[in-house]
């Protein structure tokens, strides 16, 4: 029988070791070793052919091996680009809303989703030695997966003994085509899309119990017996659960009402925004740990977002605490911040500071300060400060200045801002 825990743990420091070889093959990179010259026949389970650059052959049919060692080798060297590359995307909306993700030093992603990697490349790894000494993976109505069948099939095959990991991890890693083999699709199918399914929502989720938050928010709030009051208003329960998951999915303006939520509830935007805020008030009422956990802090008074569209009359526009809260979210530093996000923030800072410069009577030139930092053109940097002019209004322009010490109100701040940032 194969013992999974125990071939877990030694996939764990075959990773590290990975790692390390990458390392030194990077520094060895201008002195390549010389050529082995093989004076014996290697048997096809060896660990690997030597080859001109100082590396080896590594035999799909390595998969198969009774060493775990040497079947991850061939494995990692097979399936982790492809896996890395079908990852990439799903893990950069989940933990960096679409932004860069890099690691500290050196080339790779950070290392929450290092670590993700890892952790799925193992899973898939143990699946597949776990069909090739087992029993295979079914169905839901009993049947074997035919695709691991196959894979399992072909790993195990005469053919398998000359075909590289290497050399094959590139298709792999591609879209596939009809004329590839009916293994390499299979192998992709079941190494690589079956762990990755429904990563995105995965890595939230866990995330967010990580940090203390509930796993399935939306269930809390619909039959916990704390919400009960909260339900006896359906547009208050929708509301929440739309905040809620905004705020996990690090939406820019998370308390901002859709129009077609407002039009399920017969809601005007200025109604909308007002039932917002008494939604989340009542909530931190209801449960202050969740809001806590769920919504996070500092809790705006009445949780309402610049208007859509910042030619609507002014009438319309939201009020002092509304406009404050909006004004907090968009400029205030978060500690969870990326690069990228404290950048837009600073960028942000130095429109809001023309703004207030002209309120408070100053010279200033807040549609070139956007142009400039934020790359507008001038049209609708015309409408963003437009909509900041509205907020920086109702906030108050003293109050609005204390999250632009010492930025500019003219000219292009965006340079010494980022150098600031890093």
């Amino acid at each position: 029988m194969l013992d999974l825990s125990l071939t877990r743990r030694l996939c764990q420091r075959i990773l590290r070791s990975v790692r390390r070889l990458r390392a030194e093959e990077r520094l060895e990179a201008s002195t390549p070793s010389e050529w082995a010259v093989v004076s014996r026949h290697v048997p096809g389970d060896a660990v690997g052919f030597p080859m001109p650059s100082g590396g080896s052959v590594r035999p799909i049919a390595h998969l198969a091996d009774r060493d775990d060692a040497i079947a991850f080798a061939a494995f990692h060297t097979l399936a982790a680009p492809a896996l890395r590359a079908a990852a990439r995307w799903p893990l950069l909306r989940a933990r960096h809303a679409g932004g860069a993700c890099r690691a500290p030093v050196g080339t790779g992603q950070c290392a929450a989703c290092e670590a993700t990697l890892d952790d799925l490349l193992l899973d898939s790894f143990t699946r597949l030695r776990s069909a090739l000494t087992g029993p295979l993976p079914t169905t839901r109505s009993g049947e074997p997966v035919r695709e691991m069948a196959s894979l399992c099939g072909h790993l195990t095959s005469r053919a398998a003994r000359g075909e590289d990991a290497a050399a094959l991890a590139g298709p792999l890693a591609g879209p596939g085509s009809d004329g590839e083999p009916a293994w390499l699709r299979a192998a992709r199918a079941q190494l690589v899309h079956y762990p990755l399914r429904h990563l995105e929502e995965r890595v939230r989720r866990e995330d967010a119990v990580r940090r203390g938050a509930s796993a399935r928010p939306d269930r809390d709030l619909r039959q916990a017996a704390w919400a009960a009051p909260l339900r006896a208003d359906g547009a208050v329960l929708d509301l929440l659960i739309l905040a809620v998951f905004r705020v996990r999915r690090g939406v820019a303006e998370p308390f901002d009402v859709p129009g077609d939520l407002r039009e399920r509830h017969g809601l005007s935007r200025t109604e909308a925004t007002r039932r917002m805020g008494d939604a989340l008030r009542a909530l931190r009422e209801a449960n202050p740990a969740f809001f806590a956990a769920n919504i996070g802090e500092p809790f705006p008074e009445v949780a309402a977002v610049p208007m859509a569209d910042p030619q609507e009359r002014l009438d319309a526009a939201v009020d002092r605490d509304a406009a404050r809260a909006s004004m907090h979210r968009m400029l205030a530093d978060r500690a969870n911040d990326s690069v990228h996000r404290m950048e837009r923030r600073i960028s942000y800072r130095a429109v809001v500071a023309a703004v207030c410069a002209v309120g408070a009577g100053r010279r200033a030139d807040p549609v070139t300060v956007a142009t400039m930092n934020l790359g507008l053109a001038p049209k609708p940097a015309g409408r963003l400060v437009r909509r900041l002019a509205i907020l920086v209004a109702a906030a108050g322009v003293d109050w609005s200045e204390q999250f632009t010490p010492g930025t500019p109100s003219g000219g292009s701040p965006g340079r010494s801002a980022r150098r600031h940032a890093r």
